[in-house]
């Protein structure tokens, strides 16, 4: 009876060191995502502003960029701040899709 008393209280103690980083992380993580999404975008609105004053870009088409940029916004707010910078996930290494260390998964 002491030893499965003894086995219980071990599981127990492991499964709570395993469950508690991961709860806390997961939090930071998304901290930290949505201040790297909200640094890259409002570095892209810059760059669309000196674009429009030094005549690369037109105003509509600053415009345009920055609607755009709203309306990711806004779906980022609504379902989450992604990894940044995840690509497709699913291919490796190199030059497009699948050129690099194997076959992407989608192309098979």
């Amino acid at each position: 009876m002491h030893k499965r008393m003894l086995w219980l209280a071990l599981v127990l103690m492991a499964a709570v060191a395993l469950l508690v980083p991961a709860a806390f992380a997961t939090d930071d993580t998304t901290i930290q995502n949505k201040a790297w999404f909200e640094q890259r975008l409002t570095q892209k609105k810059a760059f669309v502003d000196e674009a429009v004053k030094n005549g690369r870009m037109t105003t509509e088409q600053g415009e345009t960029w920055k609607q755009h940029f709203e309306q990711m916004q806004q779906f980022h707010t609504q379902n989450g701040y992604l990894c940044p910078g995840s690509g497709n996930g699913n291919c490796g290494m190199g030059k497009g899709l699948g050129n690099g260390n194997g076959k992407c998964k989608a192309n098979n």
